[in-house]
């Protein structure tokens, strides 16, 4: 049996996904910790607990990546009154957009369609939940080289993150404030000195998530996001995690591109669920593979 098979092997679909899930939770739980209450004030982003989920809104944004609630119904099963105070919560904050994670095996079994009893729709992109076993990645071949983050480069984390996805100042300082925790490990790809992409790996006891990933426009199909893969795989492997977990855009077509997707699977990451999105009927985001 191979060292990709054996980990996997521990659980079923249905702990890993649990897993997976809630290694995410902590990851941006941590994220929003990790900032000043008077940024998070002045700029208009809140975190809170709703039940065992954790909602995520940024009215001043169009990105759905600070608007979205996660873990909905992974501990416990979501009832009407979460689902209704969620929606409040929303509606008193402001947020028009936002999407509302359904996981796999999330209870109720059929918990997407007491989301839609609530006036919420199935947005146009589900996410797929991927994991694999913490053990070795053989290094790309690129010329990319790959260094851990200092504080000193904050800056250019927020810059490459904020323009990748659309984020506000201040969402984007959210990414760049995890510089430094003692769960994160943030790398950086650089291309003869010039800073190209980053990625965030979160470590959460035996659990890993890559948390997030960007490159810059010009320097795309260079080989930044294999190497910043490598990178981070090999940290959860240093660090004694079992498995790795991370999840983006299922792709609507067979045809449709979809690097990170692709990435994903050339890093051995198999697809382990496919988590569907609920939305207020105008949420949009109109951000490649999302």
């Amino acid at each position: 049996m191979s060292n990709l098979a054996l980990k996997t092997d521990w659980y079923d679909e249905t702990e890993l996904s649990s897993l997976a899930e809630a290694v995410e939770q902590a990851a941006w739980r941590d994220a929003i910790q990790a900032t000043p209450a008077a940024l998070l004030a002045v700029c208009g982003i809140h975190a809170s607990e709703i039940g065992d989920a954790l909602l995520l809104a940024s009215p001043n944004s169009e990105s759905l990546m600070f608007n979205r609630v996660i873990g909905l119904g992974e501990r416990k099963p979501a009832t009407d009154e979460t689902i209704a105070e969620i929606i409040e919560r929303y509606r008193q904050l402001g947020t028009r957009q936002f999407i509302v994670h359904a996981g796999a095996y999330a209870l109720p079994m059929r918990l997407g369609r007491k989301l839609q009893m609530h006036g919420l729709k199935p947005y146009r992109r589900s996410w797929v939940k991927l994991i694999r076993p913490a053990v070795p990645l053989p290094k790309p071949d690129t010329d990319m080289t790959v260094r851990k983050v200092h504080l000193a480069d904050a800056p250019t984390v927020a810059s490459i993150v904020g323009q990748a996805f659309d984020l506000t100042q201040g969402e984007a300082e959210i990414i760049a404030h995890v510089i430094g925790r003692p769960r994160w490990r943030v790398f950086i790809a650089e291309l003869d000195g010039e800073a190209a992409g980053v990625g965030g790996l979160f470590i959460d006891g035996n659990m890993a998530h890559l948390a997030f990933a960007a490159t810059r426009p010009e320097f795309r199909r260079r080989g930044a996001q294999r190497a910043l893969l490598h990178a981070r795989i090999m940290a959860a492997v240093a660090a004694g995690c079992d498995f790795i977990a991370t999840e983006t855009g299922f792709p609507l077509t067979a045809d449709e591109p979809s690097p990170s997707y692709h990435n994903m699977l050339w890093a051995n990451f198999r697809p382990l669920s496919i988590r569907d999105n609920y939305a207020p009927p105008e949420t949009r985001w109109d951000h490649v593979g999302a």
